[in-house]
């Protein structure tokens, strides 16, 4: 069975956002405390997803496994026209397939 131990933490909102939250709590059956807990646990997740997502990035860039600004935005400007460029390459001057790119 799931941890069903919880923390009370008090949270201010404006008067705006309480009403909407309290209209939304009504029409999906679920308590306002509900949503808010699965809000938070939501934007938590996502945070520690995107914060992962950076600390590797940092890494693939102190490792020189990146794609200059400069050839990305040629790349990107040049589609739709009729010279079209080819995808830029990884500052490292290697090959990279898409499954292990700069990793």
């Amino acid at each position: 069975m799931a941890n069903t131990r919880s923390a009370t933490l008090s949270v201010r909102l404006k008067p705006e956002t309480k009403k909407r939250l309290a209209k939304l709590a009504k029409a999906s059956g679920r308590s306002s405390n509900f949503l808010i807990s699965d809000a938070v646990e939501s934007y938590v997740a996502d945070q520690e997803r995107m914060l992962g997502e950076i600390r590797q990035a940092e890494r693939q860039v102190k490792s020189g496994h990146y794609v200059r600004h400069e050839d990305m935005k040629a790349w990107l400007l040049s589609w739709g026209t009729d010279r079209e460029l080819p995808p830029p390459k990884c500052a490292c001057g290697r090959e990279h397939d898409d499954e292990a790119l700069c990793r």
